[in-house]
């Protein structure tokens, strides 16, 4: 019989789990024409969620999903949106090709041939300045709507990137645009909350007020904990479950890929085929993170030590700095890199943490602590 968990894919309609109030939350605001923001850590099922919202949607919903990881410069981005746009719309390549073709005039389609033997079309912007294809896009995408009495959404998967596009502020010509859409909305979603927050909650930023904030937590135990056991077709002793939630903060790939390896050995769920199976997930990455924490600099590298054995408190007392042999400026100057960075969060009660939980319970086997959470 297949493995019944999937943590590498997108989950199916009937593999998903949990989310109910996110769900019926964002499926509101979508249906009332209202832009979302998504908060959310990494590999806690912010895609999935947007994902399940989409295929929730009535057929007169056309839906983009635009990754902007890799976006360098504005550029970049107006190309992944008008691909985003092609992609939307429910035709046959032929009808969408013309459809495309009719509203949008700053771009062309290049048809370009993948490793498999397939053909796909590409958007050309050539050098045209990014207002001007951002305009293209999105009225376009209004345009399209209006002609086939439809409405779309486009998500923005990491949104806080256009932080980096140094060229041009696309926050700022998003919202000249956005103000003018009567049938397009928009759910800008990301894993660094504080610069997503930077963008969406701070009263100088241009897209202040704009959007809705959605937060993506962990899905609760108990929610989970059935989900699971009616899967792996037993019931996990006592505490088991509860010590891998909290070993994983509650992280949604860790414990299914957990669930996976104990389904796959047929182990008993106790405590000990929990653990387990998470120091044989962590350790499979032992090379890559070897490699990660190699590139670290010799205070991050510090600090990261201290993050981890003092559990993200008391960083900055004199016991502290005297312990780790690092004085409190340069322990400061490397917190906050690590902040920039994205390597490490700090929550409402001043507490830092190792963003990536794999990376962290990784540390945690290296440094020789026992795993459990903090």
């Amino acid at each position: 019989m297949a493995n019944p968990f999937h943590y590498e894919s997108l989950p199916s309609s009937d593999n998903f789990c949990g989310r109910v109030q996110e769900l019926n939350l964002m499926s509101q605001l979508i249906h009332d024409s209202k832009n979302i923001v998504l908060y959310g850590d990494r590999r806690y099922g912010k895609t999935s969620l947007i994902e399940h919202v989409f295929r929730a949607l009535p057929d007169k919903f056309y839906t983009a999903f635009v990754d902007l990881f890799s976006c360098v410069d504005s550029q970049d981005v107006a190309v992944v949106i008008y691909k985003a746009v092609l992609e939307a719309l429910p035709f046959n390549i032929e009808r969408r090709l013309k459809e495309f073709s009719s509203v949008i005039k700053r771009a062309r389609m290049e048809a370009q041939t993948t490793a498999t033997g397939s053909i796909r079309f590409m958007p050309v912007v050539d050098d045209r300045d990014f207002n001007e294809l951002i305009e293209d896009a999105l009225m376009g995408a209004e345009a399209l709507c209006e002609k086939n009495n439809a409405r779309m959404v486009i998500a923005l998967d990491e949104f806080q990137e256009v932080v980096k596009v140094k060229d041009k502020r696309v926050d700022a010509v998003f919202r000249s645009y956005m103000q003018r859409l009567s049938r397009v909305s928009f759910i800008f979603s990301g894993s660094r909350k504080s610069i997503l927050s930077s963008l969406f909650v701070d009263r100088s930023a241009p897209l202040y007020g704009m959007a809705t904030s959605v937060s993506v937590k962990g899905i609760e135990l108990n929610i989970l904990r059935e989900y699971c056991e009616q899967r792996l077709g037993a019931t996990f002793e006592a505490d088991a479950f509860e010590s891998l939630y909290q070993l994983s903060h509650g992280q949604t790939k860790l414990i299914l890929q957990t669930c996976y390896w104990l389904y796959a050995y047929g182990d008993a769920l106790n405590s000990e085929s929990v653990l387990k199976c998470v120091k044989q997930i962590i350790m499979s990455k032992d090379a890559e993170f070897t490699m990660i924490f190699g590139a670290f600099s010799e205070a991050d590298k510090k600090v990261l030590r201290m993050v981890v054995e003092l559990g993200g408190i008391n960083l900055y007392t004199a016991e502290s700095q005297k312990l780790y042999n690092i004085s409190k400026q340069r322990s400061y100057r490397a917190v906050n890199a690590l902040i920039e960075s994205g390597d490490v969060t700090v929550d409402e009660n001043d507490s830092f943490q190792v963003a990536d939980i794999d990376f962290l319970l990784w540390l945690k086997l290296k440094f020789q602590l026992e795993l459990v959470s903090y």
